[in-house]
């Protein structure tokens, strides 16, 4: 019954999470009248067992199950409703995003400082605006420098945020808002789950006033110490990658690691090594365990009072309490330890239970606590593996060796989970088996221990031991991923051929002597078919990503790709280049670029483009850029990516793709010294059988008239990217009349400090008659110019809408 019920439980939260609104108060009354209704018939209705059937169970009790199974799910479905309502009912009100707001907190979090500034968490504790409540934890950020890198707040003059401070802020909020792409991360849901309800700036120019240095409160207390622990092994091993990776593994800030590392780690598939991970704890867990053992063992009088797998477990169980809380809590780790709990007591009492009843009351658990887990692939990878595990390793009359059995524990995990990391990830790391055999245990075994008790007790010569075997290990998977065939890319399969593979999985995780077991490897073959674009010559999809304020579109025909510009960079460790467009080109199943442009050398429209030349190869580099351009050293570092031709961008350049054709009408190939960055960009019209697309960068008044003087009549196209955002600089009426534009689109960021796009350039736009489209409203707009002469619109944010979404 546990089994069948814990199945009801996880489709009843998973349903609720695919909902686009909460329900109504109309929608619940009908829902709980129809619920008490069917159960009313099923109470007073005996389902008799058909005569002349012999089956193990009755069909009775089939329904009984199923009807358990149903009723599990609606309630499943109403307890996530009624946590999420909760939730949401300390969202920040949409009419006090931007004000400046005082308020008076603790910082709970271990401050992450980069070359912009500070960003930290704070748990409210009082607030001086009452028509503006505010959500009990917020996301702020004290700049050094703005995106542009010009001075926000002289360092000098900045302080220092710790955690465990109790201070007094004015600060600017936003609610949180994420860009919306298809196949992206979803970062208004991962604040809902992480339950931070605004996030914005602390203002700098107002007074910031420290009131107390440590606040002798639970949660500042153990920031305090998570802060102390890290600035300890910072001290020790100084800024180097080693010590950002031991920070990870002791405290779980990996804020400090290289791009290039993380990609390091993720083409090797060891990424989830390097972090506090289910596997560390489980380890740390398991070695308390054997330690309380071992002492009760040594005192046998002891366990005339507390029997020895009660104390081995409590052991185990405090480490595992210990080590989450120097991991600050966080939702994976909350998520791994209840499973652990689960299984500790479990295990402490006396009757054998089966292990599937474990890992159901885990997962019971873990929903009941957390019901957002679901959205997280952590939760079906962690659940998802130790299934795995169980089913294709118990249950076995002969039990293999310990080395036996580790080598068959990687080759069952790395096998049984493909499918799945290419559906997620659209990535099959062919070295993942040899880089993880040789990890886990360098790692689970030698650095973190070595690290923990190095940064925990007064040990320092163990950080360097740590440090130095982490580098071992690193050099290892260096050399691993730059064998010819470390990494493959593959583009998100069709659900038949998905479905396809996780049945051939199951097939071979059969007891050896299953009929034709390996046969069900086969199964795995559609996952590498490649998939179709269904373009035509003549016909061509674009895709305007939405990358908050900035720009970037992909332009697919049948056999060619181009992207325009990649949006910008958004801190140290991130740009919209290696978290959107990357994502979404493998997404397609794209694999080399056959132009990338880059319009102007803006951060907003260059920002990213070295993260896509870095993951995915190109024919050529089209810009306005000048040689002496600093994107072109950042191409310099990139092995990929320092031999791509650059072509100058001028007017009159043409080419045709599969019957499309592009021009480039902007800039003259002589400009005026004193001509603005923005007015040269590089402007590029695109024409097909279905229509055609204006791609105008950030030009302004001077660059329109340009082209008013030089292109008047080919300037007409379908749709158009408003130049400059929808600036009051740029899209003067003379312009967009000559253009003319079907579809206009404002490619900006929600709340952007400039005002985009200004209302009376919208209202200018909508008098001739244009659709507007905005990125922050309509996240990524994908348009098929495929039949007819008017392009298929689709918005992304209409095609997945989301209940935290819906008061936006």
């Amino acid at each position: 019954m546990l089994p069948g019920a814990t199945v009801g439980l996880l489709f009843g939260v998973w349903l609720f999470q695919q909902q686009s609104q909460l329900w109504s108060l109309t929608a619940w009354l009908g829902w709980l009248a129809a619920l008490a209704a069917l159960s009313l018939l099923r109470c007073g209705r005996r389902l008799a067992t058909l005569p002349g059937l012999s089956f193990s169970f009755s069909i009775q009790t089939w329904l009984r199950r199923l009807w358990l199974m149903v009723l599990i799910a609606a309630l499943a479905f109403a307890y996530a409703q009624a946590r999420a309502w909760w939730r949401l009912q300390s969202a920040l009100p949409a009419v006090c995003e931007q004000q400046v707001l005082q308020v008076q907190g603790v910082i709970v979090s271990v401050p992450e400082r980069d070359a912009r500034g500070q960003h930290v968490d704070m748990a409210i504790e009082h607030s001086v605006n009452p028509a503006c409540p505010l959500p009990a934890r917020l996301r702020l950020n004290l700049y050094e420098q703005s995106y542009r890198g010009d001075t926000a707040t002289p360092a000098a003059f900045m302080p220092r945020l710790q955690a465990g401070e109790r201070w007094q802020f004015s600060v600017r909020l936003k609610r949180p808002h994420a860009t919306r792409n298809p196949h992206g991360f979803d970062y208004a849901a991962w604040c809902l789950a992480n339950d931070i309800g605004a996030s914005g700036s602390i203002v700098s120019k107002a007074p910031m006033r420290k009131l107390q240095s440590l606040v002798w409160q639970p949660a500042a207390l153990i920031a305090h110490w998570r802060a102390n622990v890290g600035d300890r092994i910072e001290r020790v091993l100084g800024s180097t990658p080693a010590s950002a990776v031991l920070r990870a593994l002791v405290i779980g800030d990996d804020s400090q690691i290289a791009r290039a590392d993380w990609q390091l780690f993720v083409d090797t598939g060891i990424n989830h090594l390097v972090s506090i991970s289910g596997l560390h704890i489980t380890m740390l867990a398991s070695l308390g365990y054997l330690c309380a053992g071992w002492v009760w063992r040594l005192r046998p009088h002891w366990a005339l009072y507390v029997p020895t797998k009660l104390a081995a477990s409590a052991g185990g169980a405090l480490v595992a309490i210990a080590y989450s809380a120097l991991a600050g809590f966080s939702i994976p780790t909350q998520r791994t330890l209840y499973m652990l709990l689960t299984v500790l007591a479990m295990l402490s009492l006396k009757q054998r239970l089966p292990f599937s009843w474990i890992l159901c009351v885990a997962m019971w658990v873990v929903l009941l606590i957390d019901p957002w887990a679901v959205m997280a692939p952590g939760f079906w990878l962690s659940f998802g593996a130790v299934a795995v595990l169980a089913f294709a390793m118990g249950g076995r009359l002969r039990q293999p060796r310990w080395w036996q059995g580790a080598l068959q524990a990687q080759w069952v995990m790395t096998l049984a989970f493909v499918p799945v990391l290419v559906m997620l990830f659209n990535q099959l790391s062919l070295v993942s088996p040899l880089a993880n055999a040789l990890a886990i245990p360098m790692v689970s075994i030698g650095v973190v221990p070595l690290a923990i008790a190095g940064a925990v007790l007064p040990l320092d010569f163990l950080l360097p031991l740590a440090a130095g075997l982490w580098q071992g290990c690193a050099h290892a998977l260096q050399w691993l991923r730059q064998l010819p065939w470390a990494v493959s890319y593959l583009a998100t399969p069709a659900m038949w051929a998905w479905l396809l593979a996780m049945l051939g999985t199951l097939w071979w995780l059969m007891p050896r002597g299953w009929p034709l077991r390996w046969a069900g490897l086969l199964l795995l073959l559609p996952l590498c078919l490649p998939v179709s674009t269904r373009l035509q010559p003549g016909q061509m999809r674009v895709t305007v990503l939405d990358v908050g304020q900035g720009l970037s579109v992909l332009v697919e025909t049948a056999q060619h790709t181009l992207l325009y510009d990649a949006g910008p960079i958004y801190n140290a460790q991130s740009d919209a280049g290696q978290r959107i467009i990357l994502p979404y080109l493998r997404h397609l199943g794209v694999k080399q670029l056959d132009l990338a442009v880059v319009s102007h050398d803006d951060n907003d429209h260059v920002g990213g483009m070295a993260s896509v030349l870095a993951g995915v190869k190109a024919t050529r580099i089209l810009s306005s850029l000048t040689p002496d351009a600093s994107f072109f050293t950042q191409l310099q570092q990139l092995p990929q990516a320092m031999h791509i031709p650059h072509v100058a961008c001028h007017a009159g350049q043409q080419w045709q793709w599969d019957q499309v054709i592009f021009k480039v009408i902007y800039p003259a190939k002589k400009l005026a010294a004193e001509v603005k960055d923005n007015d040269k960009s590089c402007v590029i019209q695109v024409l097909s059988a279905h229509g055609s697309l204006l791609l105008t960068g950030d030009i302004e008044l001077y660059a329109e008239q340009a082209l008013l003087d030089s292109a008047s009549e080919r300037l007409r196209s379908s749709v158009m990217t408003m130049p400059h955002h929808g600036s009051k600089t740029s899209s003067s009426l003379a312009f967009i009349s000559q253009v003319q534009p079907e579809v206009a689109i404002a490619t900006v960021g929600y709340l952007n400090r400039f005002g985009h796009p200004k209302p009376a350039v919208m209202a200018r736009y909508q008098a001739l008659g244009s659709q507007t489209l905005r990125s922050d409203q309509d996240g990524a707009i994908v348009l098929n110019f495929t039949q007819g002469q008017r392009p298929q619109v689709i918005r992304w944010r209409a095609v997945e809408p989301h209940y935290w979404e819906a008061a936006d």
